[in-house]
């Protein structure tokens, strides 16, 4: 692993893969991170690889695009584009209940119908019952694993098969103006 590329020993072969560039981070916190940063996060050791190889005028090269190590997931903006098979965003309020698997710094795993669905949750919120605007910081304690959760949100990109096997994960919710509510504790969550 250096500042440039990942050597993958695929099939007993090592292939040097080209990973410079922007990566989404997928691990405690969400992030967007140049290549010279999200390298910090993957460690020598086993990984499921996502790969491409590229063919510019007379030249090849291999192309990283998505690792997954553990519970660490980094992706190329590319590949979370290429790999969605609908995107759907509304002006109003789209609406998703499913059961709350883990809360993370400024998101949270939810399943249902066996599949995994990852709700960013950061920004500012006002909390039912209180006046003062709250992160997801200061209420993530609320939700538990187990709670009945109903996100109401405006975009949804879901993906292909693919893209589950090699994360886990098969939707991302974002863009609230609506609310989160935790039918099982009765918390409320409001945007801001």
């Amino acid at each position: 692993i250096d500042n440039a590329t990942i050597t993958a020993v695929i099939s007993g072969n090592e292939i040097d893969l080209f990973a410079k560039g922007r990566w989404i981070v997928i691990s405690d916190e969400i992030e967007t991170l140049p290549w010279i940063e999200a390298m910090k996060y993957v460690e020598p050791g086993d990984a499921v690889v996502a790969m491409a190889t590229v063919t510019k005028g007379n030249q090849t090269g291999d192309v990283l695009l998505g690792v997954k190590q553990g519970d660490l997931i980094l992706v190329r903006p590319i590949l979370l584009k290429h790999c969605a098979k609908h995107h759907k965003h509304a002006s109003s309020y789209l609406s998703f209940r499913g059961t709350l698997i883990e809360t993370k710094e400024n998101y949270m795993i939810l399943e249902r119908g066996g599949h995994r669905v990852i709700a960013l949750a950061n920004g500012k919120w006002i909390e039912a019952g209180g006046e003062e605007e709250v992160t997801w910081a200061d209420v993530r304690g609320e939700f538990k694993p187990g709670d009945d959760i109903r996100l109401f949100y405006h975009d949804i990109a879901v993906f292909n098969e693919e893209f589950e096997n090699l994360t886990g994960i098969k939707a991302l919710i974002w863009s609230y103006s609506g609310a989160i509510l935790d039918l099982t504790s009765g918390t409320t969550l409001s945007r801001k």
